[in-house]
């Protein structure tokens, strides 16, 4: 009985000990996201950047923007609270002494959460959870197998690492892809993974959204955790989702005035050209 005991303890030992490795990231990528918007002062649109972190693990990815993850992380701390009440007091009173925008001056000083998307690879399981902002945040999954991808021939290089191309329709657009193979991982930024090498960058065919790497660093580090309250997630379909947002972006002033009683109207539908970064969501 007490062999059995032994035997049961430095199983589960070794079993913790797995798991835990098996929790670390082992690779961190980071990536520079755009996406394209109406301009309507100009003919051409208008970009905005988002930096991300790309942690890499065995069989487990997590994606994420690090600006948001510290303001969530200050939100979730008292300390951090304290922290970024004073910063925002400073940044008002600077904007109050100077004219200048109180919003703009809290985002220089780091206090602004950018992109809330977020997700995790499970290559065991083929699914990628996904966790993203519609004013609440909703979390659904994605099949792996959505992406199939067809090499092409052509090379270049990035991060001094020699890349190739593939091609590839997902979720509605149509996407070009560079990889490395001398990095052996099947993953990237975003959603894109399923390459006999790390996505170094990508792009879709009309160029209003890509990524591309900006650094990649060998490490050991837990993953970063979601920080999501679980009593204030909503669980949905990607589709249900992306058809809801864009519900909500064209009926903005609507929704504007109805929380408001009528004592706020703004003319902020949505009327450009540039949709989702998935739009198939309007089959």
């Amino acid at each position: 009985m007490k062999k059995y005991i032994y035997t049961l303890v430095l199983l589960l030992s070794f079993s913790s000990i797995l798991a835990e490795e098996r929790d670390m990231a082992k690779l961190k990528a980071q990536y520079v996201a755009w996406k394209s918007y109406d301009n309507k002062k100009h003919d051409n649109p208008r970009k905005r950047e988002y930096k991300y972190i790309l942690q890499i693990g065995d069989g487990l990815s997590y994606y994420y923007d690090p600006q948001t993850y510290y303001v969530d992380s200050l939100n979730n701390d008292p300390a951090g609270c304290a922290i970024r009440d004073k910063v925002m007091g400073d940044a008002f009173r600077q904007a109050r002494d100077t004219g200048e925008d109180p919003f703009k001056l809290m985002r220089e000083k780091g206090l602004m959460a950018d992109s809330r998307y977020k997700c995790r690879k499970n290559f065991s399981t083929n699914l990628i959870t996904v966790w993203d902002s519609n004013g609440d945040i909703y979390q659904y999954e994605v099949d792996m197998n959505d992406l199939s991808w067809e090499l092409c021939d052509s090379t270049t290089t990035i991060l001094d690492y020699e890349c190739h191309l593939a091609t590839a329709d997902y979720h509605g657009r149509r996407w070009t892809a560079w990889f490395a193979p001398e990095i052996p991982v099947q993953d990237g930024p975003w959603q894109l993974c399923g390459l006999p090498g790390l996505i170094m960058k990508a792009q879709t065919d009309g160029g209003e959204y890509g990524f591309e790497i900006t650094g990649l660093q060998k490490c050991s580090e837990p993953f970063k955790p979601t920080l999501i309250n679980p009593d204030k997630l909503f669980k949905t379909k990607r589709i249900s989702f992306l058809k809801m947002r864009d519900y909500s972006r064209r009926n903005r002033s609507a929704q504007i005035a109805a929380m408001t009683n009528g004592k706020v109207i703004v003319n902020a539908d949505y009327k450009g050209t540039i949709d989702f970064l998935e739009t198939d969501y309007h089959e």
